[in-house]
């Protein structure tokens, strides 16, 4: 393999290392040549095809002061901090159905090098004594396939169950204890060797070669990495889903169902025991339906209409703080 040196090292966010990939697999790749680097972020990544309402404890992340990103590739949710390294590899379209362990048996290899019995496990994991060390994503196009990974050298394990998972505290408790035993760190495998001294015998063992990125290469990533910090990218680029907030105020219990599609909404319903001052609410419905999908432009429709004058009691800044917990982004 060749070993990307990127010059990224320290910055725990992912943007530059995606456009980084995109670079490689689109413009770099040629023949059988493989590509190989490694990064760290901090934070929760999602994938490209998933609805991060219910993937993430959006209250715990909110107060811990979590970040949220998207990666372009598909696969479940992870959360990572500076104690877990992430690796891209990048190669040529197989002929044959794509399979992780034609790859990822190449990790695992150096892993049982050191004495660490790892193993393949499933559609893309790599285990350790039956515990998941390493989990995987995947992306092809007509110019090559990429994946990425996790390899869990100290990871803290309680955030990342409480991140991920419902806010419910018995079922985290729970969660945590159940999670613990699927998964494992590397660092108490590894005979005291630290994390950088682990990636750099990884980087040694996998890579052959070198392609250092230029300065310019440097600049012209950073500019290209802007797409995926945009909003839209983060937000509202996930699959067509139903929103449902709920709040019991002084005035009544409140639901709101929005249905979402490609960031815009396209119906709204109310629901509740409130008592309503109309016939019936659909011209205040209505007011939310075409609106995109985000904080800033319902807190504007809002702005625009007086709920009391539909529901007895109610304010609009009532509705505000409940939209405020459906966003990440407030």
């Amino acid at each position: 393999m060749i070993l990307v040196k990127h010059h990224n090292e320290g910055n725990l966010e992912p943007f530059f290392y995606y456009a980084l990939e995109a670079y490689v697999l689109n413009e770099l790749l040629k023949g059988d040549e493989t590509y190989f680097f490694t990064w760290r972020i901090k934070g929760i990544i999602s994938g490209k095809n998933q609805v991060i309402e219910n993937e993430i404890n959006f209250p715990y992340v909110k107060e811990n002061h979590i970040r949220f990103f998207r990666r372009p590739t598909g696969g479940g949710s992870v959360y990572s901090d500076e104690n877990n390294t992430m690796f891209t590899i990048i190669t040529k379209r197989s002929k044959e159905n794509f399979s992780f362990k034609t790859y990822l048996g190449q990790v695992v290899d150096a892993l049982r090098k050191l004495g660490v019995l790892a193993e393949f496990s499933g559609r893309n994991d790599i285990l350790v004594e039956g515990k998941k060390i390493s989990g995987n994503a995947f992306l092809q196009n007509r110019n090559g396939m990429l994946m990425h990974g996790t390899m869990m050298y100290d990871l803290d394990i309680e955030t990342m169950v409480r991140a991920l998972n419902p806010p419910d505290e018995k079922l985290i408790s729970k969660g945590i204890q159940s999670v613990r035993s699927r998964v494992a760190n590397l660092k108490s495998y590894l005979n005291g060797m630290s994390h950088d001294e682990f990636i750099e015998y990884l980087e040694k063992e996998l890579c052959d070669t070198v392609y250092e990125i230029s300065p310019e290469e440097v600049e012209m990533l950073k500019e290209r990495a802007k797409i995926y910090q945009t909003d839209k990218f983060l937000y509202q680029e996930q699959p067509p889903f139903t929103q449902v907030l709920k709040k019991r105020f002084s005035w009544g219990g409140f639901e709101m169902r929005l249905d979402v599609k490609d960031g815009i909404i396209e119906n709204t319903k109310f629901i509740g025991d409130f008592f309503d001052l109309k016939d019936d609410l659909e011209m205040l419905q209505e007011a939310f339906k075409g609106v995109s999908y985000d904080y800033k432009s319902l807190v504007e429709v809002l702005d625009k209409v007086d709920i009391s004058a539909y529901i007895l009691n109610a304010s609009n800044d009532d509705l505000k703080e409940l939209l405020k917990d459906a966003f990440l982004n407030v």
